[in-house]
């Protein structure tokens, strides 16, 4: 076999959908003649926690882990954080901060650049320069965020001359959260280490389109594009008839990513069109404080509202398979038609209706249009929202089940992606 280090601050047991691309890729490299050599972080600072995520390492795969000096403890005592809290994946995007969180964030933006985890990168070089030597890779990939794991690679790129190729599942300087409390120092800093990994790695994957030209402000001739895509979720998938209409979101809901209209307008539908007690509403994955509380008391006329917190990702996916309709909301910022979240190519193979709210003009609602899955709605059509929701729920009586374009939804099979990232590799 060839082989391939693959340099990722996420690995488990880290939960979330950060550690989804990485995992996925190791899993099936073998299959296309290639072992995945990690380097990762020891006892990382992660959102969420998921020990099933390791039956999905392949026999194959070599894992490295270091030591990282990371200033999360200290953050969270400055906060006012338990030591054992997980700190929320998008907490820079948190919209009401206390003075103290304000502070903390501020020093967060403007004194560690590129990000928080620059701690490793004197432990990942030193651990890092010793598997070269002793696994001898013919490829070094890197995936971000956070972005210090393409500093690391660059700098054994040079050192070892070996090509090295950056992978990037968010843009970096240009990513929405970092335009807030800024200097103008700390920006160019960032911009002048984003160019120049920009300018070093032989070649650059990127999840979308439309942040590939973010990233390289339109000249993305380095660029291959490697979307998201799913797993496994289809040896499970039963399209069968519940007792309740679902109405289901996966995912954690931010501020940015919170539209109070859309559940005042599901509690009124419920009164006016619906029977009460077939509905329920779920929530899976870790939602603020004060959004639950708003969402509790905006949905009150409702009989079934549950929030069931993180799950691990197997017992996720099965409540996406149950679902009358899956929802998924975009975040209300610039630079960001380009995101297209992992759980929606998770959503697709389910055959579910998916109904999201955000730019209708993103790759999100692009996706769903091609393969007859559902749409993205502009925040302000409530009345086609609701259209679209009691046509569903008519459908769900009637045990009219919902068909999308499977064959159009099969390349986005974790394998069918690796085989391309495969042919990426070759070609280097």
């Amino acid at each position: 076999m060839k082989k391939v280090l693959i340099i990722t601050y996420y690995w488990p047991p880290a939960g979330g959908p950060g550690v989804q691309r990485v995992l996925k890729f190791a899993k099936y490299l073998p299959e296309f003649g290639w072992q995945p050599i990690i380097l990762t972080v020891q006892n990382g600072e992660y959102p969420a926690h998921d020990e099933s995520l390791f039956s999905d390492i392949p026999n194959e795969c070599i894992v490295y882990k270091t030591p990282a000096i990371e200033p999360f403890s200290l953050y969270k005592k400055f906060t006012g954080m338990d030591a054992d809290e997980a700190i929320p994946v998008a907490t820079l995007t948190e919209k009401k901060k206390s003075w103290k969180k304000k502070l903390a964030h501020w020093i967060r933006l403007n004194l560690f650049i590129p990000d928080a985890k620059i701690g490793w990168i004197p432990y990942a070089v030193k651990a890092g320069k010793h598997i070269i030597r002793n696994e001898k890779p013919d490829i070094i990939f890197s995936s971000s965020p956070p972005p210090t794991v393409h500093l690391i690679a660059k700098s054994l790129a040079r050192w070892s001359r070996i090509k090295w190729m950056a992978d990037f599942r968010d843009p970096w300087t240009e990513i929405h959260y970092y335009h807030q409390s800024r200097s103008k120092l700390s920006r160019n800093l960032d911009c002048f280490l984003e160019q120049s990994i920009l300018s070093s790695c032989v070649k650059a994957t990127c999840v979308s389109k439309e942040f590939s030209k973010i990233l390289s402000e339109n000249d993305n001739s380095k660029f291959v594009i490697i979307p998201n895509g799913y797993d496994g979720i289809e040896l499970h998938v039963q399209k069968h008839q519940t007792n309740f209409f679902d109405i289901i979101h996966v995912g954690g809901i931010n501020r940015s990513r919170y539209y109070p209209a859309f559940f005042r307008s599901i509690a009124n539908l419920t009164q006016s069109k619906f029977d009460n007690k077939k509905i329920r509403l779920l929530f899976i994955g870790k939602i603020e404080h004060s959004i639950k509380e708003d969402i509790i008391r905006d949905c009150a006329g409702l009989s079934k509202v549950e929030f069931l917190g993180y799950l691990p990702h197997h017992q996720a996916t099965k409540y996406m398979c149950q679902a009358s309709i899956l929802l998924i909301f975009l975040e209300d910022v610039d630079n960001y038609e380009g995101h297209i979240p992992g759980k929606l190519f998770e959503y697709l193979v389910t055959g579910n209706y998916i109904l999201g709210i955000g730019s209708e003009k993103g790759e999100a609602a692009e996706i769903l249009s091609k393969t007859k899955a559902g749409r993205i709605f502009n925040k302000d059509d409530q009345y086609k929202i609701d259209d679209a929701i009691i046509t569903q729920y008519k459908n769900w009586e009637k045990g009219v089940k919902h068909h999308s374009d499977y064959e159009h939804i099969k390349q986005f099979s974790r394998r069918t992606l690796t085989e391309k990232l495969v042919e990426t590799f070759t070609h280097l």
